[in-house]
């Protein structure tokens, strides 16, 4: 009888150090990314990865626990790069922002911010809502935020009344995954 897809799989994990994606029967945490290190008829061996790419302990379980196998899909993909390339994350660049104490304090943040694309600002709208991107124009009263997704996707422009914005962020490790991600893909283009 011929392999199955799933051990073919759970192979070419295992040989190329591939990142993919196992959903297992019973489990309502999400599934577990990473690459197989070693396999046999009955068990597998899997490192865990982080969202963030890395190292995050040594799985051991059985194959038929496995429900499903995400693989060569935008997620794993994504992961991959991040998974090559994340000691690039470790670096946090200096951030010098002047902080305010008029009343118009966004404003005042958002003119050292606008049209930067070398950093992702994530902005918190009425102490509920966070949205990551680049502010890309602001006036007196809104800004033009171009959205990145959480795996670098670029999304849609959206505006923000500054009035709205409860908080910022720069320069986290979300940030920087994103905007790693988000250089990929445009490079890919």
């Amino acid at each position: 009888m011929e392999e199955s897809y799933l051990l073919k799989t759970l192979l070419k994990s295992k040989a190329n150090k591939e990142i993919i994606g196992i959903w297992q029967y019973g489990d309502s945490e999400g599934f577990l990314a990473g690459y197989v290190i070693d396999l046999n008829e009955e068990f597998f061996s899997f490192q865990h990865l982080t969202k963030y790419g890395k190292l995050d302990g040594i799985i051991i379980d059985r194959i038929e626990t496995i429900q499903s196998v995400d693989f060569n899909d935008d997620y794993s993909k994504a992961m991959q790069y991040v998974f090559d390339n994340a000691s690039r994350l470790d670096v946090e660049e200096i951030v010098n922002i002047e902080l305010s104490e008029k009343e118009n304090w966004q404003t005042e943040i958002i003119n050292e911010l606008v049209g930067n694309t070398h950093q992702l600002v994530s902005i918190e709208i009425s102490g509920e809502e966070k949205f990551t991107g680049f502010i890309e124009k602001a006036s007196k009263t809104d800004i033009v935020l171009h959205c990145v997704g959480k795996l670098g996707e670029d999304e849609e422009c959206v505006i923000y009344k500054i009035d709205d914005i409860t908080s910022f962020k720069l320069n986290d490790l979300d940030n920087r995954k994103r905007k790693l991600l988000y250089d990929w893909r445009k490079a890919s283009l």
